[in-house]
């Protein structure tokens, strides 16, 4: 026996030596040749502490250890770590390292914190491989060192997936991974098993599994050339719900294709409640819970960044015999069955599709059955019918709500089916307004009693609510709508709502309303969280309304109303500072349901914007014939105010100081009876933005000082900026009550206006960055307000229009009844000084009418060629003449959306002067030269001719006109249409006095001239009329 033990003892010893002493007889270097190799495939670096060879590290396999491994990812990520290790090691195949070739057949990687990372344009920190086209390059060197992988392990590790371009996130930790295949091989299967103590997934940063335990056998076929991934057979078990998956994966050049399935059929309801975040699974572990369920969910289709497609996603969920006991609730949840369906194309929530065919549970004799069909989210079709008579303290409990105190039985019945639509109305010029107009046809009745509601954070409770709905639509129109809510009672603490309401949607608006509340605004926190915002005070509301609205009757709801609030306080997390010192005693009343005995009282409404004090105090009555005495007092930083408030969408900045007086009556204001009227005081603004919507773009105005007296606004200082123009302005409005209180009433007003600079283009309807565009992509007209009766007086250094650039104007401009008016008007163009009177009439949006008288002399053909673009396109011929003219015409006609004239609308008269011209290349006349071989005639110099035309239907009719040339007397007359056609008569006069000549006739094109030496028998062009 002694013997034996001696031998097995001697035996072992000898193992273990070997063990130890294989490491030092094998090849030195080994682990820095290792080290070498995968720095060799990789666009990086790895990085280590120190390195060993050892049996025992990951025994009974011999490896090369690296201690202390980090490895950085790829651009964009180069500065972050992809892999973090305690120990990274390389199985060694023992018999290969007496041979000609050392083979790495196994990956360790122990305690490792993997970290991958994808951002928004797709780009992944893992891309980290350098590209080579030979395999076999690629698993060996020269050294005679392969890399034949058939192993890899992750030991207590912790991987972070986060892609930012689905988003997608996951988290793993705790993580034990064992993968085994041929990974030499192209295409291999790979066998794998996984545990994890801790799993978390998020989608668009919602999470959908939080806290997870996970244990899986995965079989995969991998594809390594198309980098495709097939999952064949994968069974998971999360806590304790069994789900199985199959499915595809695959990298693409922009993204991935993903073909996902998976699975849990006929498992135990129970199981899935175990799947629940720990929170909500500790709840339940004391709940018995029985049933059937089975789940299945599918995730198919491209996703590519870069063009924003998206796979899309189904989840189904059947629930039968389910049966949910708490020891909380002595009644059990039974019957317990569901049928849902849902889909997600392209994962686009507005086109999200729920069947909810069936749900339904009883708890004694409470019950709840409903079906819910939903179908999108921007313009949703919904079907239900829901009918409930339930305890909700019993469904809070039994269901273990947590954080919520709920108490009171809602009865309810619900049907629907319809479409929820909106349509785009216009409202003013340029404002688009986007309203319901069809809703789900309906009938609604529900009763809440005995109501009670704490969250169990705060410190009180809505201790009383109660309520009885109806509603209904009998056609999906949203105008027959009706809402009726009546016994509503709200009590917490000291304050409380109670009363009713029934409102209509019907164009005139009947309401009903009773409406009595006390709140103390400091309450409300006690009872519901309010994360952003602190109230103090104390609100109280007494409303009466009945009866119809409709401003065009003159209906007005009969009604008595009181608002009071003492001590008001409000502060928000967006500013620093409270609006504080709130006072605000109002009253509305009308006696008879019209406009006429309408009466609103404020006395006052006041309060403290970071120690500014505003306050404002108004009586106006008779609301057809409004009689008013307002007054206000105060400093608004309106910058502080958008930022207090945090409106999203503008960037307003500016101050008003106000301190006036406005007290009157609409009809002497209307009727010009200014004595009677009592309007003074004053309004500063400073640096205020301002958007009209008349106009696309924002004024800007650095200062504004304006006076009141009685009927008159004076403007004695007022700047501003609107795009690239500026505008310095002083003068008066007359008739601002009148025009403030009545749509239909003029604004008058005299100006001086001036100006370094005025861009009419940017005052055009659509020229905004994000237009309403109408369906011909016009720009729109300059529109004129028809209220408006405004004189300026103005100079500007510079006026673009179309791109035509304009010096030095001056003249009167009148703005009356939506016509524009220039008087007197001078301004210098190409260094020549034109004058013109016109008038300019907006008709539409995208049309416009104008009439104009033009006077320049010595205009320098060549120059206005080159520089301006609206010569060039309406006289293109004129590009081979050179020399000064003079002219004085009349024109009238239709400009269309983009400010360019309508040209068969076009008619008008006048004279050109050729007062010294070369017509040097003028294609019409060396034509003429060519036909009759007069080469005297080729290129003319012309002095003094004065050519009459008229322009009528997209024809110019030129008078008889002569001139002289090189001892010919040349004359001719007829038509030209303004898109270039000619039908010209002339006769060709020869030396010495012209008695004798050639008759000749031009058709064709200015471009191309069509010369006879004959008299013309062609008739007229064909005239265009204006379709308008």
């Amino acid at each position: 026996m002694k013997k034996i033990v001696k031998v097995m003892v001697i035996t072992i010893l000898s193992i273990l030596a070997i063990l130890l002493s294989i490491p030092l007889i094998i090849p030195g270097k080994i682990d820095q040749e290792v080290t070498r190799i995968i720095n060799a495939q990789i666009d990086g670096e790895i990085k280590f502490e120190n390195s060993n060879i050892s049996f025992f590290t990951q025994f009974p396999s011999l490896t090369i250890n690296l201690n202390g491994v980090s490895l950085k990812g790829s651009a964009p990520f180069r500065q972050q770590e992809l892999l973090l290790a305690k120990r990274l090691s390389f199985g060694l195949n023992i018999p290969s390292l007496w041979s000609k070739q050392i083979r790495i057949d196994e990956i360790y990687a122990d305690h490792a914190k993997v970290n991958v990372m994808v951002d928004e344009k797709g780009n992944a920190n893992y891309n980290i491989y350098k590209p080579t086209g030979n395999t076999a390059a690629s698993d060996s060197t020269s050294s005679g060192t392969a890399l034949k992988i058939e192993a890899i392990y992750l030991l207590n590790s912790e991987i972070s997936y986060k892609d930012e371009s689905i988003p997608f996130e996951l988290k793993a930790q705790n993580l034990n991974y064992q993968g085994k295949g041929d990974f030499s091989k192209d295409i291999f299967d790979l066998k794998s098993q996984l545990t994890a103590d801790h799993i978390d997934i998020y989608y668009n940063h919602v999470p959908y599994l939080l806290h997870k335990k996970l244990n899986a056998k995965l079989l995969t076929k991998i594809n390594t050339n198309s980098l495709e991934l097939q999952f064949n057979e994968n069974n998971l078990i999360i806590n304790s719900l069994p789900i199985s998956f199959i499915g595809k994966f695959a990298f693409l050049k922009d993204g991935y294709d993903l073909n996902f399935k998976t699975r849990a059929k006929e498992t135990d309801l129970a199981n899935i409640f175990s799947a629940l975040p720990p929170a909500m699974a500790e709840q339940f572990s004391r709940t018995k819970i029985t049933g059937y369920a089975e789940i299945s969910a599918s995730l198919t289709g491209q996703y590519i960044a870069a063009t924003q497609q998206m796979p899309s996603a189904t989840f189904n969920l059947k629930i039968r015999d389910g049966y949910i006991e708490n020891p909380k609730v002595p009644v059990p949840v039974t019957k317990l069955s569901l049928n849902l369906q849902t889909r997600l194309p392209d994962l686009n929530m507005d086109r999200l599709f729920i069947d909810m065919d069936s749900l339904y549970f009883n708890m004694g004799k409470d019950y709840v059955a409903a079906v819910f069909k939903l179908d999108g989210l921007k313009e949703p079709v919904l079907k239900t019918d829901t009918r409930t008579d339930i305890d909700l303290e019993k469904w809070s409990k039994a269901f273990n709500i947590e954080g919520l105190d709920l108490k009171g039985r809602l009865v309810m019945n619900l049907k629907a089916d319809g479409k929820f639509s909106k349509k785009v109305v216009r409202s003013g010029i340029r404002k688009v307004d986007t309203v319901w107009s069809t809703v789900p046809k309906f009938s609604l009745s529900s009763r809440f009693s005995n109501g009670y509601l704490k969250f169990t954070a705060l410190p009180a409770a809505i201790e009383k609510i109660s309520f009885n709905i109806t509603g209904k639509n009998t056609d999906g129109l949203y105008q027959n709508t009706m809402l009726c809510v009546n016994d509503l009672t709200l009590e917490a603490l000291s304050s409380y709502i109670k009363g009713d309401f029934q409102i209509k949607t019907r164009p005139d608006l009947p309401l009903q309303i009773n409406l009595k509340a006390l709140l103390n605004l400091s309450d409300i926190a006690k009872v519901y969280p309010l994360t952003d915002l602190e109230l103090q005070g104390t609100l109280n509301l007494d409303l009466s309304s009945t009866g119809p609205y409709n401003h065009a009757k003159k209906l007005f709801p009969k009604t008595r109303a009181t608002l009071k609030m003492d001590n008001g306080s409000i502060k928000t997390t967006n500013f620093p500072e409270a609006l504080t010192s709130i006072q605000i005693d109002a009253q509305l009343s009308n006696t008879d349901g019209t406009f006429r005995n309408s009466k609103l009282i404020i006395k006052p409404i006041s309060f403290l914007m970071a120690g500014q004090p505003f306050m404002l105090k108004a009586a106006v009555s008779d609301f057809e014939n409004i009689r008013y005495d307002l007054s206000s007092k105060g400093n608004i930083d309106l910058g502080k105010i958008y930022q207090f408030f945090a409106i999203k969408g503008y960037q307003v900045r500016g101050n008003i100081f106000t301190n006036v007086h406005f007290k009157g009556l609409q009809s002497d204001a209307a009727a010009g009876r200014f004595t009677r009227l009592s309007n003074t005081g004053t309004i500063r603004i400073k640096q205020l933005n301002l958007q009209s919507d008349l106009f696309p773009k924002e004024f800007r105005i650095s200062r504004g000082d304006f006076s009141f007296t009685n009927e008159q606004m004076k403007f004695d200082e007022f700047k501003a900026v609107y795009g690239s123009s500026d505008f310095n302005l002083n003068g008066y409005l007359e008739n601002v009550m009148s025009y403030v209180l009545n749509e239909k009433s003029s604004l008058k007003g005299i100006f001086t206006l001036k100006s370094k600079k005025i861009n009419a283009d940017e005052f055009m309807v659509y020229a905004d960055q994000n237009p309403v565009k109408p369906s011909s992509g016009s720009n729109g007209v300059i529109l004129i307000p028809e209220n408006l009766n405004i004189q300026f007086k103005a100079s500007a250094g510079q006026v673009v229009y179309s791109g035509l650039k304009i010096q030095n104007a001056t003249g009167t401009m009148e703005l009356n009844n939506g016509a524009l008016t220039l008087k007197d008007t001078g301004f210098d163009l190409i260094d020549v000084m034109v004058k013109m009177d016109a008038t300019y009439r907006s008709t539409s949006l995208k049309s416009a009418d104008f009439n104009f008288h033009l006077s320049a002399q010595d205009f320098d053909i060549a120059k206005a060629y080159r520089e301006i673009k609206l010569f060039r396109e309406m006289a293109t011929s004129a590009s081979s003449v050179k020399g000064i003219v003079g002219l004085d015409y009349q024109l009238s006609g239709r400009l269309n959306g983009d400010m360019f004239p309508v040209l068969p609308s076009i008619k008008g008269e006048g004279v050109l002067t050729l007062k010294k011209v070369s017509l040097m290349g003028f294609k019409m006349i060396n034509a003429v030269s060519k036909e009759t071989k007069r080469d005297s005639l080729k290129n003319p110099n012309l002095k003094d001719v004065q050519i009459k035309s008229r322009i009528d239907r997209n024809i110019m009719t030129i008078e008889r006109t002569k001139m002289r040339i090189a001892g010919f007397r040349p004359r001719f007359e007829g038509q030209i249409s303004l898109d270039g056609h000619l039908n010209i008569s002339g006769r060709l006069g020869l030396p010495p006095f012209g008695l004798f000549g050639i008759p000749l006739s031009i058709t064709g094109t200015q471009e191309n001239p069509v010369i006879r030496l004959k008299r013309n028998k062609d008739g007229k062009l064909e005239e265009t009329n204006d379709d308008n």
